[in-house]
């Protein structure tokens, strides 16, 4: 049994599928032990900067009407590299949800990462009606690559409820692609 709780434990992820290829912005998918979701990767190059990129996907935590599906937001904590958020969203087809997130950046080398997973930390009562999402975490690294800078987006989330992956997983497909698109966007508003 210790054996097997071990090989559990030190299991390596499984390997990246690549889905497809939508706007310059690889799509990639693995399975996620004991979820019937996958964990989605968002990769493409950029000309702009990992520091550029790195204060737009950190931004000022205000709410943008931009952000795909985003209702509301509420920072509930922040200090110069960690932000912890209340968000309500309406995706498509599904029913109101909200998270709390915690936001976390940092510079390694000459490389950004700004990390993130939901967290009870902060989080406000449920409000009547609303789902709560309490599985979602992920990345987004800025790499220099060959005087470019390499972009990837690494998520997990579980939307809760019943959605069927069937359902879910193009709609999450789509909205990755618009993220990654609306980063490399605002890291080109940057001054």
């Amino acid at each position: 049994m210790f054996f097997s709780l071990l090989m559990f434990l030190t299991a390596e992820p499984a390997a990246w599928e690549k889905v497809t290829t939508t706007d310059g912005v690889t799509v990639e998918q693995r399975p996620v032990a004991d979820s019937k979701f996958v964990e989605l990767r968002f990769t493409t190059t950029t000309d702009k900067t990992p520091e550029l990129l790195c204060a737009a996907v950190f931004g000022d935590g205000k709410f943008d009407k931009d952000e795909p599906s985003l209702k509301s937001r509420e920072v509930l904590s922040e200090t110069a590299d960690t932000r912890i958020t209340h968000d309500e969203i309406a995706p498509p087809l599904v029913n109101l949800r909200d998270y709390v997130v915690k936001a976390h950046w940092a510079m390694e080398g000459s490389a950004c990462r700004m990390t993130f997973e939901a967290t009870d930390e902060l989080a406000p009562p449920l409000a009547a009606g609303w789902i709560r999402v309490t599985k979602v975490r992920g990345y987004w690294l800025f790499e220099p690559v060959e005087g470019k800078t390499r972009l990837t987006y690494v998520v997990f989330s579980d939307p809760g409820g019943a959605i069927p992956p069937f359902l879910a997983e193009g709609s999450r497909r789509s909205l990755g692609v618009k993220w990654v698109k609306m980063i490399e966007s605002r890291g080109k508003k940057q001054p």
